[in-house]
């Protein structure tokens, strides 16, 4: 992993871009054992590639194209590095507001879905696009848990799932991603914006497709593939 973690951090520094957030992936227990992972894994957000909604993407720009149905979380004050761990109550106190999204997955190596899952991490997590709805500041009386979430392409519900789905809680995975990044570099960013993981399971989409994520108290997110 530090390794990979490595080359992620080679990459941002060739290419130059301007880092806007944080997301973890692999938040599901099951999925980690087939990896053989003992916790998620992070990687950045480019500001260059973070849209609000509805945007318009380029099918070229991201072949192929996989669309993931995650929670994302702005913060209005940083969580810098330190030894103790931070606390949920510290994580929530932190955010701003909580936002539908969608994360367009984009692999950069050849076949990068048959590709080992550290060269994933090092592929900068396969992250492609981050398209985000509008959100909500009055969140914490919603149980980000029990927040249902539809995806739909070209009108027609293809996948769902539920918060609980993201390591039980998406707020769980966000403390999580504050503290590895607490330990393994300059924390989180106020301002930023941080995801925690798909809450259905993926779908390919292609030039033509219109996609329209849909949370429950949270509001929506869309994209259109041109």
């Amino acid at each position: 992993m530090p390794e990979a973690y490595a080359v992620q951090a080679e990459l941002e520094r060739l290419l130059g871009w301007e880092v806007a957030g944080w997301f973890c992936a692999c938040t599901n227990p099951v999925i980690q054992s087939m990896l053989g992972l003992s916790e998620p894994y992070y990687a950045r957000l480019f500001a260059p590639f973070i849209y609000e909604s509805e945007a318009e993407l380029d099918a070229d720009d991201f072949p192929p194209m996989v669309l993931e149905c995650e929670f994302g979380f702005r913060l209005k004050q940083d969580l810098p590095p330190r030894a103790k761990p931070y606390t949920r109550v510290e994580v929530e106190t932190a955010v701003a507001s909580v936002h539908p999204t969608l994360e367009v997955v984009a692999g950069h190596l050849r076949n990068w879905p048959e590709q080992d899952v550290f060269s994933v991490i090092a592929d900068n997590g396969t992250d492609g696009a981050l398209v985000y709805g509008p959100g909500v500041e009055a969140w914490q009386s919603i149980d980000l848990a029990r927040v249902e979430v539809a995806l739909s392409v070209n009108g027609q519900r293809v996948r769902t799932g539920t918060g609980q789905n993201v390591m039980g809680d998406p707020m769980d995975a966000l403390v999580w991603l504050a503290n590895a990044r607490a330990r393994d570099g300059n924390g989180l960013k106020s301002g930023h914006l941080h995801n925690t993981g798909t809450a259905t399971d993926i779908i390919w989409v292609e030039r033509g497709d219109e996609a329209v994520v849909t949370f429950t108290e949270l509001g929506a997110a869309a994209l259109r593939v041109v």
